[in-house]
């Protein structure tokens, strides 16, 4: 065995023992929290710096639906998504957003959401950042359209914890030092 290749089978066998260590150290760090009836969960990224942060909340019973707003700091995680069942809202139809009983405008944000089964999406940032402001002072927010074998069908979500969860996510975007697009 030559002096060379020793040295580089030492070199090789070194770094073979760090890959484990390397490998159980994750790139971000994680956070994970309940407010009530809203469950946040963010990774924040050293490199590349940035913040992926989702809350999320399901009706009591309805285990198949949840509401979920993934933020970013890259924007094509933005946006407030209504995950319903299928066998409950036939989303190929409109679907219109209430808050507290009153009808959200514009009347339907929520589009069919191509990247994700089951799904309609507030997409647009300005009318998203309407909704999660009112979202934020409500009691309950409600998808409402039709269900497959026609008739009104209504999913319902609890605000309750929301604001708390909302304010922590910044407040952990914010201890990162990494902006919102």
């Amino acid at each position: 065995m030559t002096g060379a290749w020793r040295g580089g089978l030492v070199l090789g066998l070194l770094l073979l023992a760090a890959l484990p260590a390397a490998a159980q150290s994750p790139a971000y760090r994680e956070h994970s929290e309940t407010f009530k009836d809203w469950r946040l969960y963010c990774q924040v990224w050293s490199e590349p710096r940035r913040a992926e942060c989702e809350l999320l909340s399901r009706p009591g019973s309805d285990r198949r639906s949840r509401l979920v707003w993934l933020r970013s700091s890259e924007r094509w995680m933005e946006g407030l998504r209504f995950r319903l069942d299928e066998r409950t809202m036939d989303l190929s139809r409109i679907v219109r957003v209430w808050v507290d009983r009153a009808l959200f405008r514009p009347e339907y944000p929520c589009e069919r959401f191509e990247w994700e089964t089951s799904t309609c999406a507030v997409t647009d940032p300005d009318t998203n950042a309407r909704l999660v402001e009112r979202l934020a002072a409500g009691k309950e927010v409600s998808a409402v359209g039709s269900a497959p074998a026609g008739g009104k069908a209504e999913v319902r979500f609890s605000l309750t914890g929301l604001q708390p969860a909302l304010e922590r996510m910044e407040e952990i975007r914010r201890d990162a030092g990494i902006p919102w697009k």
